[in-house]
Order: structure tokens, then sequence, then C-alpha cells
């Protein structure tokens, strides 16, 4: 679990001294299979606790000191099969079979729906394609008219309104 001092919890939890003063044995684990339970404690019955019908405990989700400091005290106070689990823990028992919960999926829609939605993605791709078409000959054609077209080559402005030299060869009919 990020964010959690890993290290000072399993100093705290290899701290913890039953009712008799006795050290209480902790071991670590890489992972007991329900790692989005993280962090997990669980807690053996003492021997008495055993006798008297107590089983292990899981808890999950173990991140903060005060649960840490209510374990200390369930497990002075005896642990399980003598002493009540406290409240505060009691959101946190799970198990080694906890399920994972399920993430909130979309709802399924029909295949109509998705052929609908097909189409219209199609529609609209097309209304776009054929804008950026006319928006691209709009340009074209206000380039072409901000530059005037070049001149027929032999033309000048000058020789508006007057014939070729072939046309008045074959007027006068001189050769």
């Amino acid at each position: 679990m990020p964010g959690v001092d890993h290290k000072a919890q399993l100093a705290r939890l290899s701290a913890i001294d039953d009712h008799s003063a006795r050290r209480v044995p902790v071991r670590t684990s890489k992972c007991l299979g329900i790692c989005f339970q993280a962090n997990v404690v669980v807690v053996q019955p003492s021997q008495e606790g055993r006798a008297a019908g107590g089983r292990p405990v899981w808890l999950g989700q173990m991140t903060e000191d005060k649960l840490l400091d209510a374990v200390d005290d369930w497990i002075f106070d005896g642990g399980p099969g003598i002493a009540p689990l406290p409240a505060v823990l009691e959101e946190h028992v799970t198990s080694k079979d906890a399920k994972k919960p399920k993430k909130n999926k979309k709802p399924k829609q029909s295949k109509a729906a998705k052929k609908e939605r097909k189409k219209a993605k199609e529609k609209s791709a097309k209304k776009e394609k054929k804008a950026r078409k006319k928006a691209r000959k709009k340009e074209t054609e206000a380039l072409r008219s901000q530059t005037a077209p070049p001149e027929a080559p032999g033309k000048n402005k000058s020789d508006k309104g007057k014939g070729t030299s072939k046309g008045r060869k074959g007027k006068s009919g001189k050769s």
C-alpha cells in the first residue's frame, strides 16, 4: 500500500506483548492472496484461545495506527477465542477467500444502438470531409483572385482591337 510506513507498522506489530508479557510472534509474507485488501494482518489465537474455540481472524486495510493500537489491545486482552473483537476492527474483518469487488461497468447496449451510433459517426465524418473540401475550394479561389493570371504570350494591351499580320494580309490580298 503506497504512502504507508510498512517498516514502522511491522516494528509496531513486533512490539506487541500478550497479557502474560510474552512477545507475540510476527511473520511476514509477500502476498496472502488478497492484496487488494492491503495491508492484511492475520491474528492467530493463543493456545488458550484455540482451546476456547478461537480461530484466526483476517483483518484487511490495516493502514492506520489506531487500528494497530486496537489489535495490540485485543491481543493483550486475550485475542481470538478469549476477548471479543473490538468494534473498530469489525469493518476490517476479511478472509483468505475474499473476492475483489467488481468495477462498475457501463451498461451494455443493443446491437441496433451500436449500428446507429456507427452510422451517425460515419455521417458526421462525411459532413466534415465535405466541409473541408469546400473550404479548400474557397481558399483556392480566393488565392486565384488575389493574383492576376499572366497574359497570353505575344499579346500586349496595345494590340487590342488590332488584327494580326496574317489577318491583314488576308484582307488586302497582297502577299
